[in-house]
């Protein structure tokens, strides 16, 4: 079992020699457990972004991709263009495998790869010398939060979660120790594929340059090599990519997800009436009559109005980011808010949100929420008298509180741990989960977007806790 480390030295050189696998062991088979539970109880999940996958799975097996004027004018948003190829590489492969169980195979796939996630993240607690009911518990967290619903779904969410938290995770323990450009080289490895799992790597790559210079290890040569080796597999992912696209449509880009995503996030200030799409060109035009009235339920139907009136999904999504950073120049104050907004309190219980996860489950197979989710039906059963509406209140509340405290302590965590001798190897965990939000808050962000960066904002927060449990027993032990 691990000790608390001392100030003296960092935790990887304290680590005794028992390494605790069987916790490790235990997480995993607990990740696995409550997904297997979720899975046994709802099924696999069809969402409304899944049909777009099995589309870009169906064309990657019936041959050539679409390119030219067949792809350009095949719909609004093609398949092939809208997302990027890895998750439907990875759906196409198991169809073949297996074409009457493909989504049980992909829904195991993406249990197992959370599990690893799981163990992954008990390894670097141990390495923090958390306590080994403390390492657990930061372990096991995250893997009863959204992420239930997102390994049962034909959605990246699982599978990109599991990559870049990896990343993230192997960053950290890396530079927790004396570092290791192996370690580097493999999380840019991770974060390279997972550019063609989700186009936004190429910006969220920036938040992990600083841990992957501290996990490189000591010397300027080392973090010089340490920056390139996590830049370089992204870089030649997105290059690959672009190119491909180009050769295909005649439009180096990553994807056509502006096309929606650019104007879905001006919706706040549209909401408020605010002017930013108030020209007389074809695009403003269509957005007013499409978009402004019927907000987010518009954005179908201003794309097929602008493609049936000539445009493409490259210059519908061009002219999209275009109006974008319009709106900043023209309406910096009210993009803020809009960011503001975007940020409710429930986004930062992504650490730990056991009862709001099963609510979760509920809500995206169309089902009501449960009554155990919601304060307002826990109180009226309350006032009836129920011992069972007394237990959900302090379940659900609790919780919630747990989360909040965690998230609230990581974000201290740059104050708290100025001393640490973990503070660098923390600071850069710290960055990336601030970059995830950095870039997400200014465009659109959910909870799931934020799945890879739970366990180390759990693994930040435990330590703050943690230090500031052993101060309280330490000022307890001196007092006369």
């Amino acid at each position: 079992m691990y000790v608390q480390p001392s100030m003296a030295a960092p935790p990887a050189l304290l680590a005794p020699r028992d390494q605790g696998w069987r916790g490790t062991a235990l997480v995993v088979l607990a990740s696995l457990a409550a997904a297997l539970a979720a899975l046994l109880a709802f099924g696999p999940m069809m969402t409304p972004d899944s049909p777009s996958y099995l589309a870009y799975a169906e064309a990657l097996r019936a041959g050539p991709l679409p390119a030219g004027e067949a792809l350009l004018r095949q719909a609004s948003s093609p398949a092939t263009l809208f997302r990027t190829p890895g998750y439907p590489a990875v759906i196409a492969a198991l169809q073949v495998l297996a074409p009457e169980r493909w989504v049980w195979g992909l829904v195991v796939l993406q249990m197992a790869a959370q599990a690893a996630l799981a163990g992954l993240a008990h390894r670097v607690a141990l390495a923090l010398g958390l306590r080994g009911a403390w390492a657990v518990a930061a372990a096991l967290m995250p893997a009863v939060g959204v992420t239930l619903a997102m390994q049962v779904a034909v959605m990246t969410d699982a599978l990109y979660g599991a990559l870049a938290g990896g990343a993230g995770l192997l960053l950290l323990k890396a530079g927790l120790g004396r570092g290791s450009l192996t370690a580097v080289a493999l999380a840019g490895a991770m974060l390279g594929i997972g550019l063609l799992v989700r186009e936004a790597t190429a910006y969220l790559v920036l938040a992990f340059l600083p841990a992957a210079v501290i996990a490189a290890g000591r010397g300027a040569s080392r973090r010089i090599l340490g920056a390139g080796l996590l830049l370089a597999p992204v870089l030649l992912a997105a290059g690959w990519l672009m190119e491909e696209n180009l050769r295909r449509s005649g439009h180096a880009v990553l994807s056509t997800t502006k096309q929606i995503v650019m104007v879905q996030a001006v919706l706040p200030l549209l909401a408020r009436g605010v002017p930013v799409f108030d020209g007389d060109d074809l695009f403003d035009r269509t957005v007013r009559e499409h978009v402004v009235p019927r907000g987010y339920q518009g954005l179908d139907a201003m794309n097929d109005a602008l493609f049936a009136a000539g445009m493409t999904a490259p210059e519908i999504a061009a002219v999209a980011g275009d109006r974008y950073w319009r709106a900043w120049q023209r309406h910096p104050l009210e993009m803020l808010r809009a960011m503001v907004v975007r940020a409710p309190v429930k986004l930062f219980q992504i650490g730990f949100m056991p009862v709001d996860a099963v609510a979760e489950l509920h809500l995206r197979f169309d089902r009501p929420r449960p009554w155990f989710g919601r304060i307002d039906a826990i109180l009226d059963r309350l006032k009836q008298g129920s011992p069972m509406a007394l237990a959900a209140l302090v379940t659900l509340a609790g919780s919630r509180a747990i989360a909040l405290l965690l998230a609230g302590a990581a974000m201290l965590a740059p104050l708290l741990l100025r001393r640490d001798p973990r503070f660098l190897p923390l600071l850069g965990a710290w960055l990336v989960c601030g970059g995830f939000l950095g870039v997400y808050l200014p465009v659109h962000v959910e909870q799931r977007y934020l799945m890879p960066v739970a366990p180390l904002l759990v693994l930040i927060g435990m330590v703050v806790l943690s230090r500031g449990a052993q101060a309280i027993r330490e000022a307890r032990h001196l007092r006369p």
